[in-house]
């Protein structure tokens, strides 16, 4: 004859089987749940972005990248001043006058100096200075490009902390379920009041565990924050990222991504144009040993004298070509040896660029290729089999077939899982960002 304690027990499990069943079907879902009430409520008071919209942002206002505008600005006016050419120069002398009051007569003069470059310097100058400005430019598209990378990455640990959070959030409502069970198992006398201690315990672990999710999100926004450049975006302003980690698994080719990034990658193109600027160097340092001339005319006027210096007035001109010896640039070679070890050195640095760009391409690249078996494993099942442990141990348990501690090490599985979802979901993002970032392509969207 049935007991009346097992009656009992099972009109509870009956009352609450609604609650397991619609809890079992929101599990079977690999799809990460949404965090909590309070924190939505939150993040809906602030303004959301999403992430093309956070990228262009983040390069219109970044103040770093501010800077690096300002050495184009710096490159061009070295171009202005490059084409300046040596000063003409006029002498005027002084009339003289014969204050002795014997005749002497009044003269005076004026002359024009006209500096003139030879062998073609200043249209070396200006080529030199603009292969200069060319690499600045370079220099300013590898920093856009490392920019838009660490933008992207704010972006996904701010969505990675809320993927975290959410997992956390899925593992202390399971927890709760567990706690309520055992509220109605001790009510009835099927358990002691030890195992619904033990499992509170359990519970308000992962409370903690939820909290300290909160503040890496807090904290991952405020970097997200940072990037804009704004103070107003650390605080009232502060955005919330839309988006998601969830994204298809990319197939590309090693040696197809090193060749397109050995040709497109800016630092690549800055150290090529180095190379070419410290060829024009050479240049200009060789036609600045060539003597420069200076060309000068002059004229004078000489007034009519009387007494002892009596002639008539006489107007004269006059020119003059000299030319300057630079014997000591001859000998002391110093901004040509200096313009030649700058080529080498630009040489060396472009093929150690090039020898770098491989290794990080390839390095990338198998770092994506892993991330993507390891998401495959979760996505292959394993969530699945978590969430189908953990309902068996649940069911078990509610029916005397399974310890408590079965069932906690089943969630503790299970959020385990769960958890290294999320992280592999970030992981999976963040190495396809940083294999688009060294193979200079750019496709990505979260």
């Amino acid at each position: 004859m049935i007991s009346s304690r097992r009656i009992i027990i099972f009109f509870i499990l009956v009352l609450l089987s609604p609650i397991f069943a619609s809890a079992q079907s929101a599990d079977q879902s690999p799809t990460l749940p949404s965090a909590s009430s309070a924190t939505k409520s939150a993040e809906d008071q602030r303004p959301h972005i999403a992430f093309n919209d956070y990228v262009n942002e983040v390069l219109r206002s970044n103040l770093d990248l501010s800077v690096q505008r300002a050495n184009i600005a710096i490159s061009r006016a070295s171009v202005t001043s490059a084409a300046v050419t040596p000063d003409w120069s006029i002498d005027v002398g002084l009339p003289t006058v014969d204050l002795s009051n014997q005749g002497n007569p009044l003269n005076f003069s004026t002359g024009l100096n006209v500096p003139i470059e030879l062998g073609g310097k200043r249209g070396r100058r200006v080529r030199a200075a603009k292969a200069d400005l060319a690499t600045t430019n370079s220099d300013y598209d590898d920093a856009v490009r490392q920019l838009r990378a660490a933008a992207t990455s704010a972006f996904l640990d701010a969505l990675s902390a809320r993927a975290i959070l959410q997992s956390k959030n899925k593992s202390l409502g399971q927890f709760d379920r567990i706690v309520s069970v055992n509220e109605q198992r001790l009510r009835v006398g099927d358990i002691g009041e030890i195992e619904l201690v033990q499992s509170r315990v359990e519970r308000d672990q992962f409370k903690a565990d939820v909290i300290t999710a909160q503040a890496d999100v807090q904290s991952a926004d405020l970097l997200l924050g940072q990037q804009l450049g704004k103070s107003e975006k650390l605080a009232a302003q502060l955005p919330v990222p839309d988006g998601t980690l969830e994204g298809p698994v990319r197939t590309f080719g090693v040696n197809q991504l090193v060749a397109g990034a050995l040709e497109r990658r800016p630092d690549v193109i800055s150290k090529q144009r180095a190379l070419k600027a410290a060829d024009l160097r050479i240049e200009l340092a060789s036609v600045n040993l060539i003597p420069d001339l200076n060309v000068s005319g002059s004229y004078s006027h000489t007034a009519t004298g009387t007494a002892g210096f009596a002639q008539p007035a006489d107007n004269t001109l006059g020119a003059s070509l000299s030319v300057n010896l630079p014997f000591s640039r001859w000998r002391y070679r110093g901004e040509l040896e200096a313009a030649r070890a700058t080529r080498t050195q630009a040489e060396l640095q472009l093929r150690s660029t090039q020898l770098q760009v491989e290794q990080q391409v390839r390095d990338a690249y198998s770092r994506y290729q892993a991330a993507v078996q390891r998401l495959e494993l979760y996505r292959g099942g394993m969530l699945k089999d978590a969430d189908r442990v953990l309902e068996a141990r649940l069911y078990a348990y509610q029916r005397g077939g399974a310890t408590l501690l079965e069932v906690i090490d089943a969630q503790r599985t299970a959020a385990g899982v769960y958890l290294a979802y999320s992280q592999a979901l970030a992981d999976h993002a963040k190495v396809l960002v940083n294999l688009e970032l060294v193979s200079a392509i750019w496709d990505v969207t979260f």
